[in-house]
This record gives structure tokens, C-alpha cells and sequence, in this order.
């Protein structure tokens, strides 16, 4: 009862201070930059002033003067010649990282995460050239596998509060867009099991472009869980153990011409485990690519990538794989993009080839978009080093009814978990996790948040079988801080 007594009075402490102590440098309402429409159908965080293109940023037509126009008798006007227009939006950036988790196509700087679970970074969409929205989250939730065990399965109710944060930078020449939030657990039946940090995440999206044709970008994704089946792209799960993961990948683009584009991305990915330390990994990957616009509608791509997976207890592991792939505009609302190519796997004087498989479909409509995939890489997973197939859907929808939005996300992945040894019997996991979440603005500040996640996992090995339901409903608070 105190620490419900202390939660409320923090909650209430948290509206004083929004009230009293918010500054915002305003000016008149005439003088106010106009303000970015809000990208539809954005279910993670605030939508971009200028969504991230793979392409050389336009430059604005100038304005007509204004006044009486002359008039000659003689000559017509002649028109204005229109701007060479750039290729299409990329439905996700270049050479896709495969131990980023799953992106949706709906860019902000860099497309976001298809978070498992509530997504608790939800500010209202950057009103300035800077804009910092501090938030708090107030939950209660129902986990029936708390251990993510296949026997003794164990279950609870769980009280959460979650503060984070989030900031927003506009410029001309350069955005940023990051957030963090860090969450406590209070468990009904299990009590010592309560903690405060042992949930955080945290992202950072950075853009500069250093001319005209040159742009450098930047990202991170911080994952700090109880929970392993949230750290990587398949799901797999090694049970209840507190772990983290962590992805940079800065990216250089530079549009040749119109038509051509070349792309260098570099990534390193860190998995650290509390307890399991075998499963320690470092993931270095760089890569080069091209892309060319064919026609309006068809882009190709063409690209090389070298990784080194650094697994504790393992042989490491190179990886060479060399890409080809296409994306077309069917229509202006539906993209179909597919790239492949063999994956060159060397390790312990062994070289295999394994395929390198990357296909998507996105569906824009009035009320959201909806997407399917299939993605197929060698990564570091936390079953060790794997070749690792995932099939993955997304349906968003976020203009059916004003403040709400609802996101759908199943996901089913196969993992074999047996790459790094060629004499160790193969062992196929299976992972299938359904995700429904929704949030609704009930107010200018305050959103109601709910989730429901079904997570299921097979093996060849015997107990080691999961399934898992978990419920989620909040009441976040958010109040912005902009400045013009």
C-alpha cells in the first residue's frame, strides 16, 4: 500500500511541475514556422520533418514574387522548368544490418523498431527547431511465465513505472531524434523478485548532410532486459536472464548523380550476458554498395559486406556475402523489394555457403500500411552464432480513429543454432511471437498504452520448450517542452 500511496504521489508530483514549470519561447502565430505534417501511420516514435531519403535532399523551388504580373501582347509566359525529381523513398535504408531487430518501413530519421511489447516512446510530433518531452508510465501487468520456462512454470501480476525521455533537434542541415526510458517492477506473489533498472532502452538517430550530395547518419539501439527473447531479430529465448545488447551503425551516402548512389555502412553489435557468459558475443560487420535508378519505378542495388562474429567459447567466424536486389514501385502506394546472394562462411578452416535472403512488401493505405518479409543472415543470436530465417509481418493503423493507433506484428523464426561447429549434431529452434499493441491519446498529455504478447519456442532439445503470455495496460504522461 505505501508504494501505491508513493506512486500516486508521484504521478501527481510529476503534473504539478509540468504545469507550473513548463517554459516554451513563444512567438506570434503568424511568425511560426509552419510545422511538419505528422507521418502516418507512426507507430514507435515522432515522425520526421523531412523522413530520411536515400537520396539527395531536394533543393525547394524558389518562390514566385508576389504583385500584378506584366502583361506583353505579344508572348505567352514561357513555364518554368520542372526539378529533376530524386528516386523513390527506400521503404528501409541500404544494406539493413541483421542483428538490428525488426524496422518499420515508416522512416523517421532511420525507420524504427517493431518493438515486442508496449512501446513507450510516444511524444507528440517536434513543434520547434527543439523539442523535450519528459514522460512517466504508470502500468499493471500480467506475465503467466515469468521464469520463461517450459516446466514449473510460475506466473504474476507486475506493477511498473517507467520515467524516459525524449528529444527531438530540426535543422537544415542536420536532425536528431533520441529517447531513453529506464523501468521498475514491483511483483505481486513474487516479491524478491522486484527490481528498479532492470528494463532500460534506449535510441539515437542522427542525420548531417555535409553537402548537397554527401550524408552522413548515424544509429544506435540500447536493449537492457530480463527478458533474452527481446535482444535480437529471431526471438530466441535462453530464459529469464538479465542481458543487454547494443547496435551502432554509422552510414555514408553519396548521390553521384540523379540516378546513382553509393553507400558505405558499418556496424558493431555487442551481446553481454549476466550469467550466461558463453553466449558473449562482438559483431563487426562493414560494407560498400550502389544503387541506381533503372527507371522511375525499378531501383537496383549491388552490394558487399564482410563480418566477423566474435562468440566467447566458439570459434569465430568471417562472413563475405556479395548481393544483388531490386525494388519496384508497383503502384504509388505498394513497394516490392527483393535481394539476395550467397553468404561465404569461414570458421575453423571450414568454409561453408549459406544463403543470403532479403524480401519485403509494403502496403500504404489511408488508415496505416501493412507489410510483409522474409530475411535470411549468419548472426550472433543468443544461442551462439546461427543461420537465422525470419518471416515477419506488420499491420499499423493510425488515422481510423483521431489519437489512436493500433499495431499487429507476428513473427516466426528458425534458428540454427549449430554454425560454429560442423561435428556438433544440428539444432533447429523455432520461435513464433505475436504482438498487438495500442496506444490512445485520451487527452493533449496523457496516453492510454496496452499490449498483449504471445511467445512460443520449439526445439530439438529436450525441456527447453516455452510458451508465454504477457499483458501490459498503462497510463503514460507526457508534456513537451518546445522551443521555436
Amino acid at each position: 500500500m505505501h508504494g501505491a500511496r508513493w506512486f500516486a504521489a508521484a504521478l501527481a508530483a510529476l503534473h504539478f511541475v509540468a504545469v507550473a514549470g513548463t517554459v516554451q519561447a513563444q512567438t506570434p502565430d503568424d511568425q511560426k514556422p509552419t510545422q511538419p505534417v505528422p507521418t502516418p501511420g507512426q507507430p514507435t516514435r515522432p515522425p520526421s520533418p523531412t523522413p530520411a531519403q536515400p537520396t539527395r535532399p531536394e533543393t525547394p523551388t524558389p518562390a514566385r514574387p508576389e504583385g500584378p504580373t506584366p502583361t506583353t501582347p505579344t508572348k505567352e509566359p514561357e513555364p518554368e522548368p520542372e526539378p529533376v525529381q530524386p528516386p523513390p523513398t527506400a521503404a528501409e535504408p541500404p544494406q539493413r544490418i541483421p542483428e538490428e531487430v525488426l524496422r518499420s518501413p515508416v522512416p523517421t530519421f532511420l525507420p524504427p523498431a517493431v518493438f515486442v511489447g508496449p512501446d513507450l516512446f510516444n511524444p507528440p510530433a517536434p513543434q520547434g527547431w527543439l523539442s523535450l518531452t519528459p514522460s512517466f508510465t504508470l502500468s499493471g501487468g500480467y506475465d503467466d511465465n515469468i521464469f520463461l520456462r517450459s516446466r514449473n512454470v510460475r506466473s504474476d501480476e507486475i506493477i511498473g513505472f517507467t520515467p524516459g525521455v525524449t528529444v527531438a533537434v530540426q535543422r537544415p542541415s542536420y536532425r536528431l531524434l533520441a529517447g531513453y526510458n529506464v523501468s521498475g517492477e514491483l511483483y505481486v506473489e513474487n516479491s524478491n523478485l522486484s527490481n528498479f533498472a532492470r528494463s532500460q532502452n534506449l535510441f539515437a538517430d542522427a542525420i548531417y548532410d555535409l553537402s548537397p550530395s554527401v550524408r552522413l547518419m548515424f544509429s544506435d539501439q540500447f536493449v537492457y532486459s530480463q527478458d533474452s527473447n527481446v535482444l535480437t531479430s529471431s526471438g530466441a529465448s535462453i530464459g529469464r536472464e538479465t542481458a543487454w545488447r547494443n547496435t551502432a551503425s554509422p552510414r555514408v551516402r553519396w548521390q553521384v548523380t540523379p540516378n546513382t548512389a553509393l553507400n558505405l555502412v558499418a556496424s558493431h553489435t555487442i551481446l553481454q550476458f549476466e550469467k550466461s557468459d558463453d553466449q558473449d558475443s562482438n559483431t563487426y560487420r562493414i560494407g560498400a554498395g550502389a544503387e541506381h535508378r533503372l527507371t522511375p519505378r525499378l531501383t537496383g542495388y549491388l552490394d558487399m559486406s564482410v563480418g566477423y562474429l566474435d562468440v566467447r567459447r566458439d570459434p569465430s567466424v568471417w562472413t563475405y556475402t556479395p548481393t544483388l536486389g531490386l525494388s519496384y514501385d508497383v503502384t504509388k502506394t505498394l513497394r516490392a523489394s527483393l535481394s539476395g546472394g550467397p553468404t561465404i562462411v569461414e570458421t575453423s578452416g571450414d568454409t561453408r555457403v549459406f544463403p543470403a535472403i532479403s524480401a519485403g512488401l509494403t502496403q500504404t493505405f489511408k488508415f496505416g500500411y501493412v507489410q510483409a518479409g522474409y530475411n535470411r543472415a549468419v548472426t550472433a543470436e543468443t544461442l551462439g552464432a546461427s543461420d537465422t530465417q525470419t518471416f515477419f509481418g506488420s499491420v499499423v493503423v493510425s488515422t481510423l480513429v483521431r489519437g489512436l493507433q493500433l499495431g499487429f506484428t507476428p513473427r516466426y523464426s528458425i534458428v540454427d543454432s549449430d554454425l560454429s561447429d560442423r561435428f556438433r549434431n544440428s539444432s533447429d529452434v523455432k520461435v513464433f511471437t505475436l504482438n498487438l499493441g495500442a496506444t490512445y491519446q485520451i487527452a493533449r498529455n496523457i496516453s492510454v498504452i496496452g499490449s498483449y504478447t504471445f511467445f512460443q519456442q520449439r526445439s530439438d532439445v529436450s525441456n527447453s520448450d516455452i510458451d508465454q503470455n504477457r499483458v501490459f495496460l498503462g497510463l503514460q504522461y507526457a508534456f513537451p517542452i518546445n522551443f521555436y
